[in-house]
């Protein structure tokens, strides 16, 4: 079964150069192309169904940042990469919270790029090494105090959340609702005492729970 790939960039060149490369994979098929977030929710309206959307960060009319809102708000299931050639922890941080599962510099090899689209596909999170650096700049030595806070449960919803899941998929998981998941989430944030889903994440990656 192949991974359907959707992909957004607001240059020509360079959205038909990806192309180009992806469709080395042959694991991979591109069930269409846009030049911004607007044209993406169109292709999603018009009914496109990705299981991955690489998306640019830096488009006009609506860039990756907000179509990832969208998307995670109205077309459940698509996940999502960002590309970029920035290196801002804000940048980052934000994605993660909107929902985004990996992030890929756009001068990433056809490996990394294979792999990235590999692992996000099947649910998990992949964040290039320049990324996950940039993340960790400002965190902490990994705290077993902290961690050892955290019940059982409590670890299991952090890794699951730090790789992606939203609180439905976790819930479904773990056949709790997901209101109890955000709950869980919840009290983890407050005994980390760390920022949102960014900061989970940024836990997790600093104490290799993912």
């Amino acid at each position: 079964m192949k991974i359907k790939l959707l992909l957004a960039d607001d240059h020509q060149l360079v959205r038909k150069g990806f192309r180009a490369l992806l469709e080395e994979l042959d694991f991979v098929e591109i069930v269409g192309e846009a030049a911004n977030g607007k044209e993406v929710i169109n292709l999603l309206r018009s009914g496109a169904r990705p299981d991955v959307a690489l998306l640019d960060f830096e488009m006009p009319v609506m860039n990756g940042l907000e179509a990832t809102e969208q998307i995670k708000r109205d077309f459940f299931g698509v996940k999502i990469i960002m590309l970029t050639m920035l290196q801002s922890k804000e940048l980052i941080q934000e994605a993660v919270e909107k929902g985004v599962s990996g992030f890929l510099f756009k001068n990433a090899s056809l490996e990394e790029f294979s792999d990235a689209i590999r692992r996000v596909a099947r649910g998990e999170t992949y964040f290039a090494s320049e990324v996950a650096l940039t993340l960790l700049k400002t965190v902490q030595s990994p705290d077993a105090t902290m961690l050892a806070q955290l019940t059982e449960r409590e670890i299991e919803i952090l890794r699951l959340v730090a790789k992606g899941f939203s609180s439905t998929e976790i819930g479904r998981q773990l056949f709790i609702s997901p209101r109890t998941v955000d709950t869980h989430r919840n009290n983890i944030i407050q005994k980390l005492d760390v920022q949102g889903i960014a900061g989970l994440v940024q836990f997790a990656l600093k104490n290799k729970l993912i």
